[in-house]
């Protein structure tokens, strides 16, 4: 993390797992499209995290790549807060927290767990996981409640997952304010479209060709409410 040389134009989507980071990612990334400063007409759909090589594990990290990346550069991370907390609160950087509700978190995550990971246990093998604080990606109870106490700074923005269902332009607007991008209400509509899931998992489909069963397991449901199920 020392490693790391933020830029002022330099945006972090900050999440708990299966949070909505890829949701939110291809939202800031459709909407770089539009920033007065941007270099470059285009980047990938796949948005490096600062710690992990995914979705394959030739990807590079952020931080292996930060010179490359064209600005203003979207990263990825569900790294507990104190991780990029001297970035935050002493070098300014951008922070979108995307945080949602714990029940539909976790969830998703276990389902990610069985496809993705090829977890072989049920749904209270997973909990124990939760119980025992042994999940990949770390607590995130105590990652949503760093990042809402952090929700003040005028550098962090924080968005709930279930905002983003209910009325995704308001949360396109409010990034867009966040970030101090110009957009109209073609522009934001545009976004909206473009950031449905089945346009989400054609393009992860396209960017990783050779893992595209897992790019298709990848998004599964995405709605609110489903821990009742």
């Amino acid at each position: 993390m020392k490693e790391w040389k933020v830029k002022p134009s330099d945006v972090m989507i900050a999440t708990p797992p299966k949070s909505g980071t890829t949701w939110m990612g291809e939202i800031v990334r459709q909407m770089r499209a539009y920033h007065p400063e941007a270099v470059g007409k285009d980047v990938s759909f796949i948005i490096p995290y600062v710690e992990l090589n995914v979705p394959t594990p030739d990807m590079p990290t952020a931080l292996e790549c930060q010179d490359k990346m064209l600005s203003p550069r979207i990263i990825k991370t569900h790294l507990p807060y104190e991780y990029t907390k001297e970035k935050v609160e002493e070098e300014g950087l951008k922070v979108i927290a995307v945080l949602r509700e714990p029940k539909d978190t976790l969830t998703s995550y276990y389902y990610h767990y069985c496809n993705i990971i090829n977890f072989p246990g049920d749904f209270h093998d997973f909990f124990d996981l939760v119980r025992q604080d042994r999940l990949h990606g770390g607590n995130i109870f105590k990652m949503a409640q760093d990042w809402w106490q952090a929700r003040d700074l005028p550098n962090v923005l924080v968005v709930k997952y279930e905002e983003m269902k209910k009325d995704t332009a308001e949360v396109v607007r409010r990034v867009a304010e966040f970030l101090e991008i110009p957009l109209d209400s073609k522009a934001v509509e545009s976004i909206v479209e473009n950031c449905n899931m089945d346009k989400m998992r054609k393009g992860l489909v396209e960017a990783i060709p050779d893992e595209s069963e897992m790019a298709k397991q990848f998004f599964r449901k995405g709605v609110v409410g489903d821990w009742k199920n």
